[in-house]
């Protein structure tokens, strides 16, 4: 008798920051920002750059805390594919989405949003076309900018150049007023049309208050595992009701 086939596995949360994007957010000097260190000595190893995504792990929130404390490590893994098609090789992965990590690009100005929406899904388009089929991804959606170039870029990722994107991310804060506000409409009805899988992904969690005074004591355990899930919950509830 014939052994059983494995089933595929397939991955449909695979982060990536895309050279691109890393370089945007070096460029800036609040959350989001990617905080480039110095070598420890004349002939020391750089250590990688620390990301910071949430305001309580700004450096200016943090004055007497060392920037290699801050945010976390992102190394050639959160970047290079040839790291990516690795790590699915070894966890015997069959297929993984790629899609662009939070904050996205929710923190841009309107008039930068739709271009920058653009380069990083063609670019994660063109990642996925040179996979051999082992890569696809969920693209990304200018959500300051005015909601006419939101379904834009949804009408855009649909046609036969994106062929490689058959999703989006978005994350809880929709156009501004979550998810459930009527001005979503139109991006929830350009999504459907074009049958286009949305992944809802957690990054705003809840006020840090409500976490108390020593809640970076414990680092992200706090914000992230119990922030992220309630987030989500409360997004999807806004919905429903």
């Amino acid at each position: 008798m014939t052994p059983p086939t494995a089933p595929p596995i397939i991955d449909i949360h695979t982060h990536i920051y895309p050279p691109s994007y890393l370089a945007l957010l070096a460029s800036r000097t609040t959350p989001p920002q990617l905080v480039n260190l110095e070598p420890p000595s004349p002939n020391g190893v750089t250590p990688p750059p620390r990301l910071i995504i949430l305001p309580s792990d700004a450096p200016s929130a943090n004055p007497s805390t060392p920037l290699s404390q801050l945010g976390r490590p992102i190394g050639p893994e959160y970047s290079s594919v040839p790291h990516i098609l690795s790590f699915m090789n070894t966890h015997n992965i069959s297929t993984s989405v790629l899609s662009l990590a939070n904050p996205w690009l929710d923190f841009l100005d309107p008039s930068k949003a739709a271009g920058w929406a653009k380069n990083i899904n063609d670019e994660l388009n063109d990642i996925s076309a040179g996979s051999e089929g082992r890569i696809y991804a969920f693209g990304c959606l200018p959500l300051s900018a005015p909601v006419e170039e939101t379904v834009a870029e949804i009408e855009r990722l649909a046609s036969p150049g994106c062929e490689y994107v058959r999703g989006v991310i978005v994350g809880t804060s929709g156009l501004g007023s979550g998810l459930d506000d009527g001005t979503m409409e139109p991006v929830w009805d350009a999504l459907q049309r074009h049958e286009l899988l949305v992944f809802i992904h957690p990054h705003y969690g809840i006020p840090s208050e409500a976490f108390g005074p020593r809640m970076q004591e414990s680092g992200h355990v706090l914000p992230l595992s119990l922030g992220f899930p309630l987030e989500t919950t409360i997004a999807f509830t806004r919905m429903y009701l």
